[in-house]
């Protein structure tokens, strides 16, 4: 799938919390894009996977947990995390 990131990106850190009991991974959630983008990042559980989404988001702006969830929703809602497969 191609896509474009905008010249000035919103987005967030997030973790990815799977069905099958594997550690959360950090993934990136890009307003506008249809799908989230993996990391390297792994945490232990997702008390662990919070926190450091937390430390990494506040760096972008995102002032607490409440802020970078709801925008973080917001992106999912509209398609990102394999919600949407539609190829543009």
């Amino acid at each position: 799938m191609t896509a474009c990131i905008p010249d000035d990106p919103a987005y967030c850190f997030y973790p990815a919390i799977e069905e099958d009991g594997d550690p959360p991974q950090i993934r990136i959630l890009v307003e506008g894009l249809g799908f989230d983008i993996p990391t390297a990042l792994v945490a232990l559980d997702r008390d662990q996977g919070l926190d450091v989404c937390d430390r990494l988001n506040r760096r972008l702006g995102h002032r607490d947990r409440a802020a970078w969830t709801a925008f973080a929703a917001r992106c999912l809602r509209a398609g990102a995390g394999g919600v949407n497969n539609t190829l543009h």
